[in-house]
C-alpha cells in the first residue's frame, strides 16, 4: 500500500517572509510548494528534514534534526549546530511538537515489497510551541535575532572553466548555486534577494564589476535592501572551488575566504556567516 501525506494537528496560517518564498519559487517552482500545508518559508518554528518511513527511531531523530535547524534559524548561530549546549534540549524533542506531517518523496511511484514501504524516504515537517520554545532558549540564555530581519542582497560572480557569469533570480545558467542559497536562507531564516534575470528587470552589473570590486552598481540596484553580500566563486584545476567573500551593513564591512570546498559549503558558509553578522553575534 503507498502511503499518502500525514498531517497531525490544525491547518496552519499564512506566513510573511515573501521574499525568502519568492526565491525559492524561482528555484523549486510554484507545483512543489504548493502542496505543503505547513508554512516553511513563512514560520521560524517551522523545520524540515528526510526520514526513512513514518515510524520510530526515524521520527525522533527527524524532530532533533528540526529543533536544531529552528534554534539556530531564531538565533541567527549556526555554531549552534551540533554544539553540546543543545544537547539537553534535543535529548526530547517530542514535548516541544506543536504539529508534523509526512509527505513521501516516491509518491506516484508503486512500492512493490512490504520493506519498501517502510523504508521509503520522507519529508517530515513540523512546527515547534512557539511559547515553549522562547522559554528554552530564555534558559539556555540564547538571544533571538530581532525582527525585521535585514534583506540580504546577494551578488555573486561565478568563474567555471568554461565562462564566467553573474547569479541571477533566473536563467539558464547557475541552478545549482541558486538551489543551495534558497535552501540555505530557508533554512536559516535569511531573507535574501538575487538580482532578476528577467530580460526587462534586469541591470547594468556585470561579472567583471563584482570580480573586480566595483561595487556600487551593485548597491545602487538593490538599494531596497538592507545589507549587501558580495562573491566571486571560482573552480580550482581539481574540480572544487575557492570563494572570496565581502559583506556590507549599516556602514561596516567584513572580509572573509574558503578555498578548495564544494560550491554548496562555500555558499553555505556565506549566508551562514552573514546571518551570525547580522542577528548581531559576528563581529564586522
Amino acid at each position: 500500500m503507498i502511503r499518502r501525506p500525514h498531517f497531525h494537528g490544525p491547518p496552519l496560517r499564512a506566513g510573511t517572509c515573501v521574499r525568502v518564498l519568492l526565491v525559492l519559487l524561482a528555484v523549486v517552482g510554484p507545483q512543489r510548494l504548493a502542496a505543503q500545508t505547513i508554512d516553511l518559508a513563512g514560520d521560524l518554528y517551522t523545520a524540515q528534514t528526510i526520514v526513512t518511513g513514518t515510524g520510530e527511531p526515524e521520527r525522533t531523530r527527524g524532530f532533533r534534526a528540526g529543533l536544531e535547524d529552528v534554534v539556530v534559524k531564531l538565533t541567527g548561530d549556526a555554531r549552534l549546530a551540533s554544539s553540546p549546549e543543545l544537547a539537553g534540549l534535543l535529548r526530547d524533542p517530542h514535548r516541544l511538537i506543536e504539529r508534523f506531517e509526512y509527505e513521501d518523496r516516491m509518491k506516484g511511484i508503486p512500492v512493490h515489497d512490504e520493506q519498501g514501504t517502510r523504508e521509503r524516504p520522507h519529508f517530515l515537517r513540523m512546527r515547534f510551541k512557539t511559547e515553549d520554545i522562547e522559554a528554552e532558549l530564555a534558559r539556555l540564555r540564547l538571544a533571538k535575532w530581532a525582527e525585521p530581519r535585514p534583506l540580504l542582497a546577494i551578488w555573486l560572480a561565478v568563474r567555471t572553466a568554461k565562462d564566467s557569469y553573474l547569479l541571477q533570480n533566473r536563467g539558464d545558467r547557475g541552478y545549482g548555486q541558486r538551489a543551495v542559497i534558497a535552501e540555505a536562507a530557508l533554512r536559516r531564516g535569511i531573507p535574501v534577494h538575487l538580482p532578476p534575470g528577467a530580460p526587462a528587470q534586469q541591470s547594468a552589473v556585470t561579472f567583471a564589476d563584482i570580480a573586480e570590486s566595483r561595487l556600487d552598481g551593485a548597491k545602487e540596484a538593490s538599494s531596497h535592501c538592507n545589507a549587501w553580500l558580495f562573491g566571486l566563486l571560482s573552480v580550482t584545476a581539481e574540480g572544487y572551488w575557492n570563494i572570496a567573500w565581502h559583506l556590507e551593513w549599516e556602514g561596516k564591512q567584513r572580509t572573509w575566504n574558503r578555498a578548495g570546498v564544494s560550491f554548496d559549503t562555500a555558499l553555505k558558509d556565506g549566508l551562514e556567516t552573514s546571518a551570525l553578522v547580522l542577528s548581531g553575534k559576528g563581529a564586522i
